[in-house]
């Protein structure tokens, strides 16, 4: 998934690998001055801290919901 795609009110789903954040949790992406961010139990996980090293817009461990 592009981070360029997502935006404020979209659902995401997690796919696994974080400390934070259940496996197949459901994921409403919020805003605030410093970029898109989730819930999760350390407080905010920002969005910027998924993208591939590979490629700058793509993001590793969520899923867009359907």
């Amino acid at each position: 998934m592009k981070l360029s795609q997502v935006k404020k009110g979209d659902v995401l789903i997690s796919d696994g690998g974080f400390t934070c954040i259940k496996v197949g949790q459901r994921l409403l992406v919020r805003e605030s001055e410093d970029g898109l961010w989730v819930t999760c139990a350390c407080g905010r996980h920002y969005l910027t801290g998924q993208i591939s090293f590979d490629d700058p817009d793509q993001l590793v461990g969520l899923r867009k919901a359907e």
